[in-house]
C-alpha cells in the first residue's frame, strides 16, 4: 500500500513537529502524497486549497501530533504539492473521486473532513459522489459550496458570474502570465502580517503546482456547485465554518438560509489556521470534542 515512508521535519517560526510523510497509489498516474500526526480512533482528514499542499496544514500537524485522540492526515491533492502531475485528472469530480480511492486504500473511517478555500469542493464533491455514511463531521474553512455566483459582493462565492470586478480572468491568466507575481500577490493578500518569510514559504508551496494546472482548476473550480449537498448535511452530520473576518457576515447569511445548525466561527484572514494557529485549534479542539461522536 505504501510506497515508502520518510521523517518529515516542519518547521515554521517557532513551530516544528515530526509528521510522517508517504504515498499511496490513487490511480494508475496519481500517486498522492500525504502527511500524518497522532494515533487516535477519530480520522481528521485535511485538504488544502488552490494549488497548495498538506503542508500550509504544518500547525494543526503540530497541534495533533502526540494525540490518542485523532489521528490527522494532510494530503497533496493531484498536481499538487508532492503528489503526481498527470496530464489529466483536474476536474472536482475526479478530485471527489480521488478521495473516495485514498479513504479506502488507507481503510479510513471516524472521519471529519475538512476543506480550506477550493478544498471545500473537493470535500463537498466527495459527498455528493459518496455520501456521508464514513463522515463524523465536515469542517469548511473560508471556501464556498460554490465559486460562482450573481454578485460576490453580497453572496457567498468567489466570482460573479459576469466578472465585473475581474477576478476570476485575473486567477485564471494571472497564473498563465505572470506566475510568480500573481502568486506573490495572491500570497499577501492570503496573510494577516505577509513577511517576507510567511510570503517566500507560501508562493514556495504554491509554485509545486505548475501554471496550466493552476488555471485549469481555478476554472474547472467555476463550474462546481455543491449548494443542495452542503444544505442536505444541516441536521444529519455536525458542521463547522470557519470564515476569515471579512467573510463572517456573508458566511452566517448563507448558513443561516441553508445550515442553520452550522457552528460559524470567524477569524483573521485566508491563512486563518496558520497564522492564529492557537485560536483555531482550539476552536476545532472544541468542535470534535463537543460535536464529533
Amino acid at each position: 500500500m505504501y510506497k515508502h515512508w520518510r521523517t518529515c521535519l516542519l518547521i515554521a517560526g517557532i513551530w516544528a513537529t515530526t509528521a510522517q510523510a508517504n504515498e499511496v497509489q490513487i490511480t494508475p498516474s496519481l500517486e498522492m502524497h500525504y502527511q500524518t500526526a497522532g494515533s487516535g480512533p477519530i480520522t481528521l482528514l485535511l485538504v488544502p486549497g488552490w494549488t497548495m499542499s498538506g503542508e500550509v496544514y504544518e500547525r494543526q500537524l503540530a497541534h495533533y501530533r502526540h494525540s490518542e485522540n485523532y489521528t490527522v492526515y494532510a494530503i497533496d491533492p493531484i498536481g499538487q504539492g508532492h503528489s503526481s502531475k498527470p496530464v489529466n485528472g483536474y476536474s472536482y469530480t475526479q478530485r471527489g473521486k480521488d478521495l473516495e480511492a485514498f479513504v479506502d486504500k488507507l481503510k479510513l473511517k471516524n472521519i471529519v473532513l475538512a476543506g480550506w478555500s477550493y478544498g471545500s469542493l473537493d470535500v463537498l464533491s466527495y459527498v455528493q459522489q459518496y455520501g456521508a455514511s464514513k463522515l463524523k463531521g465536515l469542517v469548511i474553512i473560508d471556501g464556498p459550496p460554490k465559486a460562482v455566483g450573481d454578485d460576490n459582493t453580497k453572496e457567498w462565492v468567489w466570482y460573479s458570474r459576469s466578472d465585473a470586478d475581474g477576478s476570476r480572468q485575473s486567477y485564471t491568466m494571472g497564473a498563465l502570465d505572470n506566475r510568480l507575481k500573481f502568486t506573490t500577490d495572491f500570497v499577501k493578500w492570503m496573510l494577516e502580517s505577509p513577511t517576507d518569510k510567511a510570503v517566500k514559504h507560501f508562493v514556495d508551496i504554491s509554485l509545486q503546482t505548475s501554471d496550466t494546472v493552476a488555471a485549469l482548476t481555478n476554472e474547472s473550480g467555476a463550474y462546481a456547485d455543491y449548494t443542495a449537498t452542503l444544505s442536505e448535511l444541516n441536521g444529519h452530520l455536525p458542521l463547522l465554518f470557519v470564515a476569515r473576518d471579512e467573510w463572517k457576515t456573508t458566511t452566517q447569511t448563507w448558513a443561516t438560509a441553508h445550515a442553520p445548525d452550522a457552528k460559524i466561527v470567524a477569524m483573521g484572514k485566508h491563512l486563518m489556521f496558520w497564522e492564529k494557529a492557537d485560536a483555531f485549534n482550539a476552536e476545532l479542539d472544541t468542535f470534535l470534542k463537543d460535536q464529533v461522536h
